[in-house]
Order: structure tokens, then C-alpha cells, then sequence
């Protein structure tokens, strides 16, 4: 991901000819899967950018900061929507 990115990212830039997609986290309730709600890619953005950034915004094409920060709120998303 190049430095422009990442700043437009922080700055919550929208780019017009990129798709928004969302993802969402499979959950296990009464040994059923269902979806959770989505995560989307400006919610795995705004995340992969602070991850990019607490490494100290190192050259290259970011996409272990974007893996990560969807594994990280995909989780998050799974943990709060399972019942007790």
C-alpha cells in the first residue's frame, strides 16, 4: 500500500473506482454457522493504516497490516455477536 494510500485512508478518502465490498465473520451458535455483522474495507482500512503506522511505516505493499486488521475485527465482530 503506497503512502498516499495510507494517508487518504486515515482521512477517511473514499476511492470512486474501488468497490466497497464487506466481509463478514462466520459465528457458531447452537452449533449452527450464521454470519455476523460485516466489516467493511474502510473499517479493514482505517485498521491495516494504524497497523502500518505503529510498525513505523515500513515500504511495502501492506497487505499483512490489511490480513491482519480484517483477522482483528472479524474477531472482534464474532466475539461480541456469540451468545453466553
Amino acid at each position: 500500500m503506497s503512502h498516499r494510500r495510507h494517508q487518504q485512508a486515515a482521512a477517511g478518502v473514499s476511492h470512486q473506482n474501488e468497490p466497497t465490498t464487506t466481509t463478514a465473520a462466520p459465528v457458531m451458535t447452537n452449533g449452527k454457522t450464521k454470519r455476523a455483522a460485516p466489516v467493511s474495507d474502510q473499517e479493514i482500512r482505517l485498521c491495516a493504516y494504524r497497523k502500518w503506522e505503529s510498525a513505523g511505516k515500513p515500504i511495502c505493499d501492506g497487505v499483512q497490516f490489511w490480513l491482519a486488521a480484517k483477522q482483528e475485527l472479524e474477531q472482534a465482530i464474532a466475539a461480541t455477536t456469540l451468545e453466553p
